[in-house]
């Protein structure tokens, strides 16, 4: 369906307005005066080292004229300045208007700032975007809004265009210092990637520590760190979610796009204490809970050590006041007469005792300091050897 400069404009600031932070200006404004006759809506942003007017000109309108007046007053006015070093200014201008109306795309030459001019043919909904002055907002928003309004959807109305500026003017923040905006964003950074990565980790394998039955302290331990991991991936999304505007978040979840400063402000409060508070939950109580649980389950596992005689040149590992067993059974029976057991450095590793004339050739051995020591056996016709190394720690 055919649609007017005025549908295509509000369709696209509305998502335009929260997610670039562009403001309104009325036709009446004086400041624009230069340019209000030749459009039907002006849009612009001003902070930070692009500053950009977004204009919407229908027909019977000059969108060329439009620019470069645009483009005059952003030279003019748009300056650098002790707290911005640097500032480049772009000009954009929609052109909407039939295809037999239309003013060509593509940069404006001979604007003092860089500027375009895109079209966009209100009665088929063909956008044609050429050039990309800086602080331009997303293209797509304009092809969006076309096809949506060819679609026949209606164009949001002037409560909602309005809905969406109040959440910019909710969205500002007090400036502060870029050293400490530069830390802080890089902890922020770091903070999402390593929680969002571990998050997504657990989310996979969790299902599996759910679904297994076992109930022990190992696991549940693991399914905590695994819940809690998703939890803080959950609360990342959803801060980038806000941060970002992404599908309108920041003026659409509770208390974040609340009217009152003091609501949003606790708000985010809340929000930054929760995630601090889980990240030390997880850091701080189940890690080394876990770690605890793994060094015992250690300790058991090399406290009462057995070597055989499949472990023949081997090494094996006993912890301080640990016991070593040699059981050497595996050999023939005519050779269990009359094995000899021994130990290298009896001061780490002693021979405690000895198997009967008759009984199976199994020794004891007990560890006494961290070293390392070296368990040997001999059948008593020689034929059989037996050698293992032992380490002996904490």
């Amino acid at each position: 369906m055919p649609f007017t400069v005025e549908d295509l404009a509000r369709t696209s600031l509305v998502r335009i307005l929260p997610r670039g932070r562009y403001r309104l200006a009325a036709q009446t404004d004086v400041r624009f005066q230069s340019f209000a006759g030749n459009t039907a809506r002006i849009a612009y942003h001003q902070q930070g080292a692009t500053p950009a007017f977004l204009l919407f000109s229908g027909p019977g309108q000059n969108p060329h004229a439009a620019a470069m007046a645009a483009a005059t007053w952003a030279e003019a006015n748009w300056r650098p300045n002790a707290i911005q070093r640097r500032v480049r200014p772009g000009v954009v201008v929609v052109h909407v208007a039939p295809g037999n109306q239309l003013t060509p795309a593509g940069p404006v030459a001979g604007a003092v700032v860089q500027s375009a001019i895109w079209t966009v043919d209100s009665a088929t909904g063909k956008v044609e975007v050429v050039g990309k002055p800086p602080g331009s907002p997303a293209a797509s928003e304009v092809k969006h809004a076309a096809s949506n309004l060819m679609r026949g959807m209606p164009a949001p109305s002037l409560g909602e265009l309005d809905l969406a500026e109040k959440g910019v003017m909710q969205l500002r923040t007090v400036a502060m210092p870029r050293a400490v905006g530069g830390l802080l964003g890089l902890f922020l950074v770091y903070f999402a990637i390593r929680y969002a990565l571990m998050g997504l980790f657990s989310l996979l394998i969790l299902p599996s520590f759910l679904g297994s039955g076992t109930r022990d302290v190992s696991t549940v331990y693991t399914v905590a760190d695994l819940s809690v991991n998703i939890l803080l991936l959950a609360g990342v999304v959803l801060g980038a979610g806000i941060l970002f505007n992404v599908r309108n978040m920041a003026v659409r979840v509770p208390g974040f796009s609340s009217s009152s400063s003091t609501t949003r402000n606790l708000t985010w409060g809340g929000y930054i204490a929760t995630m601090i508070a889980l990240a030390v939950v997880l850091d701080g109580v189940i890690t080394p809970a876990m770690q605890r649980t793994t060094a015992s389950a250690g300790q058991g596992q090399f406290t009462h050590v057995t070597a055989t005689a499949s472990d023949d040149g081997g090494e094996t590992f006993v912890i301080t006041g640990g016991d070593l067993t040699v059981d050497l059974s595996g050999w023939p029976s005519t050779e269990w007469s009359g094995v000899l057991f021994k130990t290298s450095n009896p001061s780490v590793l002693s021979l405690e005792t000895t198997p009967a004339p008759d009984a199976r050739p199994v020794a004891r051995f007990t560890a006494h300091q961290t070293g390392a020591s070296r368990v040997e056996a001999t059948s008593a016709d020689g034929r059989y050897t037996f050698q293992l190394r032992v380490d002996v720690g904490t």
